[in-house]
Parts: C-alpha cells; sequence; structure tokens
C-alpha cells in the first residue's frame, strides 16, 4: 500500500498562499490545508472555457445547415448535459482531496487505471495545449514578426511556470482572467453583431447537412464533447475545498462557469457562423472585428495561458498517478516539452488529424466518467475514510469498473462517426446523429450494474482478506 497524507494537525505549508510553490500532488490533502470558496469555480472554468476553439465550434452550425435557433439551442443543450457532468465530479474531490485521475482507481483498479489515464488525460492534456498554443502563435504572428518556433516556446514557459507554481496561482490568474478576458471578447461580441444574419434558416444545401434532428443531436455533441474532455480533470481544482463544502454548489459554480462561457463563445460563432464558417479560425476573428482585430488577436493570445496552465497541471498528475518516477514539477516540463513538440508538428493546422484524434478520446472519456459517477454515488460514499483509503491500495490492482469501461467502450466504438474510424453501425441511427456519446454512457451504466454485484475482482488475485475489505 503506497503512502498518502491522512489528516494531519498543526499550521498549513500551503494554505491559500500564492508565494509558496505547491507541495503537494497526487496525495490526499490534508484537512488542515483545505481553503477557499466554491464561487472560484466559476472563475476558473470560465477562464478556461474563454477560448477561440470554443468559438469556432459554433462555425460549424451553418456547416450542418441549422437555423440561428437551432443552433442556439444544440450548444446551450450539449454544453449543459456536459457541464452538470463535470460539476457532480468536481464535488466529489472535496469530499475525498485527491485529483480526478486517482479517484479512478476506486472502479478501476489502483494498476488498471494506467490505461484510461494514459489515453485520456495525458494525451488529451498534451494535445489540446497543442491546439491552443497553434491558436495562440498563429494570432500573435498577425502582430509581430516571430518565427513559429520562438513563439510557441516562450508562450509554453509562461504556461509552465504557471503549472509549476500550481493550484493557488492557476486559480488567482484564471480570476484575473475572467475580468480582462470578459472585457475583451465584450468587445469581439459588438464588433461580431455587425455581422450576424438572424433570419439564417435551415439550409439543406449545407455541406454537412444531415437533417434537422441528426444535424442538431450531433451539433450539440460536439459542445457535450467538449465539456466531457475536462471531467478526467474535474476534481483537480476543487480538491482543496474543505470536506464540509456543500457538493450543490460546487457543482453549480463549476457548471455556471463552464457553461456560462461557452455559450457565450459557441453562441456568438453560431450567430456569425454564415460566414466565419468559410474560413480558418483566425482570418474570421480578424473578419469579423476588422480594425479591432489585435485586440481580438491579443485577446486569443492571453486567453490560451490560464486553460494551458491547467492543461500542464492536469498532466503532470497523470503522470504522477500512472506512477512515473518523476515529481509535479518535472511532470509539468515534461507534458509541456511533449506538447510543444505536438505543437510544432500540427503548425498552421490545429484542426487536423491530431484534433479528430482528441475527439475519439471524447468517445471513451464518456463511459470513464459514467463509471466514476457511479461507484461514487453507489459505492464510495458510504465507505467513509475507507473509500480514501482504498485509493492507494495497491491489492485492489484491476476492479469490475475497468471491466466495465472496456465493454463501453467497445460498444460505443460500433457507432463512431469519425474520420479516423467509423463504426459498422454508424449508419443505423442516421436520422438521430452521431449517437456514439449516448451508446458509451447507456453501454457503462448497464455493463457496471451488471458486474457491482460479483465479488471484488482484486480479491480472486490476492489474499482472501480483501474480498471482505472491499466488498460492495
Amino acid at each position: 500500500m503506497t503512502n498518502h497524507q491522512p489528516d494531519q494537525p498543526g499550521t498549513p505549508i500551503y494554505g491559500s498562499s500564492v508565494l509558496r510553490t505547491e507541495p503537494f500532488a497526487t496525495e490526499e490533502i490534508p484537512t488542515t490545508e483545505r481553503h477557499g470558496h466554491p464561487r472560484q469555480q466559476f472563475t476558473l472554468w470560465f477562464a478556461a472555457n474563454m477560448v477561440l476553439a470554443v468559438l469556432v465550434s459554433g462555425f460549424f452550425s451553418s456547416l450542418f445547415g441549422l437555423s440561428v435557433i437551432q443552433g442556439l439551442t444544440a450548444v446551450a443543450a450539449g454544453t449543459l448535459v456536459g457541464a452538470i457532468v463535470m460539476g457532480l465530479l468536481a464535488g466529489i474531490g472535496t469530499k475525498l482531496g485527491v485529483p480526478q485521475q486517482v479517484q479512478g482507481r476506486g472502479p478501476m483498479g489502483y494498476f488498471a487505471n494506467f490505461v484510461p489515464i494514459a489515453l485520456l488525460t495525458i494525451i488529451s492534456a498534451i494535445g489540446w495545449t497543442a491546439v491552443n498554443t497553434v491558436f495562440a502563435v498563429i494570432a500573435l504572428q498577425t502582430l509581430i514578426e516571430v518565427p513559429f518556433w520562438l513563439a510557441a516556446a516562450v508562450i509554453f514557459a509562461v504556461q509552465a511556470v504557471f503549472a509549476i507554481w500550481g493550484h493557488n496561482l492557476i486559480h488567482m490568474i484564471n480570476k484575473v482572467a475572467t475580468v480582462v478576458l470578459a472585457i475583451l471578447f465584450a468587445v469581439i461580441t459588438v464588433l461580431s453583431f455587425q455581422k450576424v444574419d438572424f433570419a439564417v434558416g435551415v439550409n439543406p444545401e449545407a455541406p454537412f447537412y444531415m437533417g434537422d434532428v441528426a444535424g442538431w443531436l450531433t451539433f450539440a455533441g460536439f459542445f457535450f464533447a467538449y465539456v466531457m474532455t475536462w471531467t478526467p480533470f474535474a476534481s483537480d481544482f476543487s480538491r482543496y475545498l474543505s470536506p464540509k463544502t456543500s457538493h450543490t454548489k460546487v457543482m453549480a459554480y463549476t457548471a455556471g462557469g463552464s457553461f456560462a462561457a461557452m455559450m457565450w463563445l459557441g453562441g456568438i460563432g453560431v450567430l456569425v457562423s454564415s460566414f466565419a464558417g468559410e474560413l480558418d479560425a483566425i482570418p474570421a476573428l480578424a473578419e469579423l472585428t476588422g480594425t479591432w482585430a489585435p485586440v481580438a488577436m491579443w485577446t486569443v493570445v492571453l486567453s490560451t495561458l490560464p486553460v494551458s496552465a491547467m492543461n500542464l497541471y492536469g498532466g503532470s498528475l497523470s503522470l504522477l498517478t500512472i506512477r512515473i518516477p518523476v515529481n509535479r514539477i518535472v511532470g509539468v516540463i515534461v507534458i509541456a516539452a511533449a506538447s510543444l513538440g505536438v505543437t510544432l508538428l500540427m503548425q498552421t493546422n490545429p484542426y487536423g488529424s491530431f484534433y479528430d484524434f482528441l475527439l475519439i478520446l471524447a468517445y471513451l472519456v464518456v463511459p470513464f466518467s459514467t463509471i466514476l459517477l457511479l461507484d461514487y454515488y453507489l459505492r464510495m460514499r458510504k465507505l467513509g475514510r475507507v473509500a480514501v483509503d482504498q485509493l492507494f491500495d495497491t491489492r485492489r490492482g484491476i476492479e469490475w469498473g475497468f471491466v466495465a469501461w472496456v465493454l463501453a467502450c467497445a460498444f460505443s466504438s460500433l457507432f463512431w462517426a469519425s474520420t479516423l474510424y467509423t463504426g459498422p453501425l454508424s449508419g443505423v441511427f442516421a436520422d438521430l446523429g452521431d449517437v456514439s456519446y449516448l451508446a458509451g454512457a447507456i453501454a457503462a451504466v448497464v455493463a457496471y450494474l451488471a458486474l457491482r454485484p460479483l465479488p471484488a475482482l482484486s480479491s480472486l488475485f490476492g489474499p482472501k482478506d480483501t474480498e471482505l475489505e472491499y466488498a460492495n
């Protein structure tokens, strides 16, 4: 059994200080170090989602031939469902005091959890940081002449410093960024409305038109998937809150921040999609803002700093979760270096094949997060202190939750509709669009509930006393 930090008396060594580098990583946060207010989750996730990638996602509305109302309601529905899941998971962090990646050991098992964490958090952190940084570099190059590699290296250096400094500084940076980005994007919003055509209706001639219902559901799925790719990191920034903090408040502030930002920028994307969908991201934003384009470009650059710092931070915790022999600071540097490499490979094509691969990761995230929620509410919550101890017990190498996740992913893959892979049943529900996320969630629920009554899987391979200790 590995060591973790139990409740400890005394004066906090970190507390709410932003002058100290965070000393904790994947261990349980002691009660004496718990601090903060759930409203900080609003500013954290608001700033994290005020990025160009969300705005660009809204551009796809016209490509699916959706009307303005259809586009806006799809953004709202997809974002809301994902944000609620995100909020529920963030609330678990306050109760267990550990990152989301570590929580996966509960249903998956200590070592089996390595697989989803390696796929869903490490690769996702590297990939999304690269996507956002490419946008930032392209925007910066419209303002000053600078080699791509040099601009990317400087931006990564700033992002890495934030991530290395850790939890408290990231919260502070995002609080400031919430105000700054809200003002800057408000300017972009006012300028964008000069391009809005509220009369845009359904367009059957659109390149990706697949019918009103199918197009609406698929477009809503874009925004649902975007939020869900954050869910494996949901507790990383809530685990310092007091265990007595209201789960409902944490959920509401987390979901509220995510929804407000994505509805705002995604909504703008929908409203201007009739012309912006035909352009690349940066030219579209420049066209939107006209003579104010320099302000818009600086907004893109600044907006990537908080979100990428969060990705680098979460990625480093993921490395530690799968027991890569580094500390948190070195972990940030490793993730940053890998992401810089991907950024240089992507150059001016952030929506290339790697982005398509990230969408496939979203297919895998949905069953994972579904199983985490089920396991917490049906099993871990009633175990109390034992639940946290389980997360650090290496005797629980593999559990039924991992089997349920694999089965759910396999079932979901039958319906995948990606440029990288198309499932054999993807056309069965063509009238409903992409049903992969729904298939994955339903399969995860069925598989988990079917396997849960069985004796703990780890008890079949370990000492007999673990069967009693970890019985459902």
